[in-house]
Order: structure tokens, then C-alpha cells, then sequence
């Protein structure tokens, strides 16, 4: 066989054959059907039920072991990976400064926020992303349900795979409908109004993806897409209208005001990480600010999303809140963002690798997994409630 051929089956055989690195005996022990495990090479995971989870970079593993290798690689970054990386390495620039004897009770930790005007019962969201429906048969519904089931905030991508509907009619929770905008603003407009009638609470605005990203290794496997592979939002068959590729490279501060006006709700803009484009954004109407670098997957070589929070936080001077995304992977990554200013921080791929290893039982254990080493820090750090974060605790 030919080359390329070779290393596919090899990889593909590898992934087979690696040994699960969580605790077995949840969705992962009892789904080994085809579409749970890599031995099928064309399908998505069809996991549902609790897993145990030791951590979030043990449970990258074990999505890597259930995803067939190109499924995986969708998720992964663009260019060398340095971004990517870097989003996790910049985090240790940062050093927590607990308060001693501050006779906190574990029972006395208070993990709500509030966030626009949701009240959160946690600072952590599910951020948007598309095609859902390369990780999990059922797409964005299960991750959908997780979310809510944990009380979060869950981002509909507007690369869904399902549309918008679907997904708020599969979480009471609350919702936020995340826009690519279209080069037929009539398109764009439709898409808000059926956000806002669908029970979306807020428009997101992403500025620093103009296209799908596609990482190295998933262009290396042929791009394997399935042959079913549609944009919920867009898809004829599915209600849909307009072309998802027909998208605008030419997006500018004035579209704030217009989704503003089109879809009479707030709207966040995510992506921007100067100080000057931050003021912009609020002069034009901005609700809220989201420190993002997509998680390393559309551009490489910008800074860590971590290491610019502190500078978006001081441009916004307390206006309207700030969140923030990539490189979240444990409880106290939250509380170094929620010390340097973040009101909440969104999770992308752990939600992902979630929802590969458990549906929506994964998800809302990656939210289990991620509020339990919250409140254990919390205890250590002596604070009482993440409203009480500051930067006199972080060096």
C-alpha cells in the first residue's frame, strides 16, 4: 500500500489498541460499539453515561482513544501548535496568593456569578463550537444537555451541526447564540431574529475566525469530513437558508450595532485583545468583552488569551464584564482569570472531549470535575465566594 495509506491504518491500529487512561466501569466500559471506540474509522462517538474523570488532560486521552484519528484531529490547532501550547504554558506565569486563617467553612463557598444578566450558579460556560457532529452522533444536542444539566451557560455555535432550535429546546438553561456573520446581511438578520425567538439571550460576535480552521494533522488525513456533513443553521432539509462558506472577511465595528438593532439583544464580542479595538467595540455598543484566541485553532503565534486578560480588563475599566477562553484545564485556571478581573471563563475542547467520552453525562462531569477543584482552592485560598477574587491573589 501506498505510503500515506500505511500511516493511516498505523495510526488508526495505535488508537485502537491504547489502553483507556481513566477508571472504567462508566459510558466508555459500556458503549465499545462501533462509533465509541477508534476501530471505526468513519464514525462519531455514540458514548452516554457517567465516566470518571481524574483530570482534564486524562480525559483528552481518553476522547483521543474513543474518536476515530481524523475525528480527533478536528479539534486540533492551527499551524505549529505554538498558541495552542502556549495557552496552557502561560498559566504558570501566574502565582496564587492565598489569605491564612480566614475561618472559611467548605460549606460557606459560593461559586455563583453574574454574568449580563444571568445568574450563573458557577463562573464557568460552554463556549461555541462547530461541528458537533464530528465527536458525537447526536451533535450539539448531549453537550447541550450537560451544560444545562449543570446549570451553565451553553454558546450555540452558528457552525452547528443541528440547528439553533434544536438545541434550546434540549436545555431550560440559559443560552447564547454565536453568529459567523454572512456577506448577505438578510441572512444575517434571519439568523438573529431566530436566535432571539428561540430563546437566545445574547448575540456573540466572533472576530478572530474568518473560516473554518483546520489543524495540520486533519489536512494530513484527507480532511475526512463525512459524507453527511452539513451546517444545521443552513441546511435546506433542515429549515435552513444561505450558503454557511458564503461568509464575510470584511467584518468592522459597525456590525455590533447592526446585530444590535436586528436582534434587539446584547451582543459580545469575542475575539478582540487590543486595548484600543476593546474601546472601539464598547464605543459601538459591545455588552460584553471575550478575551479569546479561538484556542490556538484558527491563527498561530499570538499570545495566550491569559496573558492579555489583564490588559482587555483594564481597557474596559469595569463597563461591562470580561470573560475569557483558552487553555482552561483545572479549577484554579478559572481563579487565576477571575483574579485578574474575568467575570466567567468559557471551556471549548474539555466540553468536546466530554461529550466524546459520556454525551451529556461527560459534559456535565467535566463541570463536576472543574467546580470541585474550584472549591477545594477556594478553601486553601481563603475565599469564601468567587465574587471576592482580586489581584491581591495572584502574583
Amino acid at each position: 500500500m501506498s505510503r500515506r495509506r500505511f500511516m493511516l491504518h498505523s495510526v488508526a491500529a495505535a488508537a485502537a489498541l491504547t489502553t483507556p487512561l481513566l477508571p472504567t466501569g462508566g459510558a466508555v466500559a459500556q458503549h465499545p460499539a462501533p462509533g465509541a471506540a477508534a476501530t471505526d474509522a468513519g464514525k462519531a462517538s455514540t458514548a452516554e453515561g457517567e465516566i470518571s474523570i481524574v483530570n482534564i488532560e486524562q480525559l483528552e486521552e481518553e476522547a483521543r482513544r474513543i474518536l476515530p484519528p481524523g475525528r480527533f484531529a478536528f479539534m486540533g490547532p492551527a499551524g505549529d501548535g505554538w498558541t495552542y501550547r502556549e495557552n496552557r504554558r502561560a498559566f504558570a506565569d501566574y502565582r496564587l496568593m492565598p489569605r491564612r486563617l480566614q475561618g472559611i467553612a467548605a460549606e460557606s463557598i459560593d461559586l455563583r456569578t453574574r454574568l449580563l444578566d444571568l445568574d450563573l450558579p458557577l463562573p464557568i460556560f460552554t463556549a461555541p463550537t462547530g461541528a458537533q457532529g464530528m465527536i458525537h452522533v447526536n451533535a450539539e444536542i448531549p453537550n447541550a444537555r450537560g451544560t444545562g444539566q449543570a446549570g451553565a451557560l451553553f454558546v450555540a455555535s452558528g457552525a452547528s451541526s443541528r440547528p439553533m432550535e434544536e438545541i434550546a429546546r434540549a436545555t431550560p438553561a440559559p443560552k447564547w447564540f454565536q453568529i459567523y456573520m454572512n456577506r448577505d446581511m438578510e441572512i444575517n438578520r434571519w439568523l438573529v431574529q431566530r436566535a432571539r425567538a428561540a430563546g437566545y439571550s445574547a448575540i456573540v460576535l466572533t472576530a478572530d475566525a474568518l473560516g473554518p480552521g483546520q489543524s495540520d494533522e486533519f489536512v494530513r488525513l484527507g480532511r475526512p469530513f463525512p459524507p453527511d456533513f452539513s451546517a444545521g443553521n443552513h441546511d435546506p432539509a433542515l429549515g435552513g437558508r444561505g450558503n454557511f462558506r458564503d461568509q464575510r472577511r470584511n467584518l468592522s465595528f459597525d456590525d455590533i450595532g447592526f446585530l444590535r438593532e436586528a436582534s434587539g439583544l446584547p451582543v459580545v464580542v469575542k475575539g478582540i485583545v487590543q486595548p484600543d479595538d476593546i474601546r472601539a467595540a464598547l464605543g459601538a455598543g459591545a455588552a460584553c468583552i471575550w478575551v479569546s484566541n479561538h484556542g490556538g485553532r484558527q491563527m498561530d503565534g499570538v499570545p495566550a488569551s491569559i496573558s492579555l486578560l489583564r490588559g482587555a480588563v483594564d481597557a474596559v475599566d469595569g463597563r461591562v464584564p470580561v470573560v475569557l477562553d483558552s487553555g482552561i484545564r483545572r479549577g484554579i485556571d478559572v481563579i487565576k482569570a477571575l483574579s485578574m478581573g474575568a467575570t466567567a471563563v468559557a471551556i471549548g475542547r474539555p466540553a468536546l472531549w466530554g461529550l466524546a467520552a459520556g454525551g451529556a453525562a461527560g459534559v456535565k462531569g467535566v463541570y463536576s470535575q472543574l467546580a470541585n477543584e474550584m472549591r477545594s482552592a477556594m478553601l486553601l485560598m481563603g475565599v469564601a465566594k468567587v465574587s471576592q477574587f482580586n489581584r491581591t491573589h495572584i502574583a
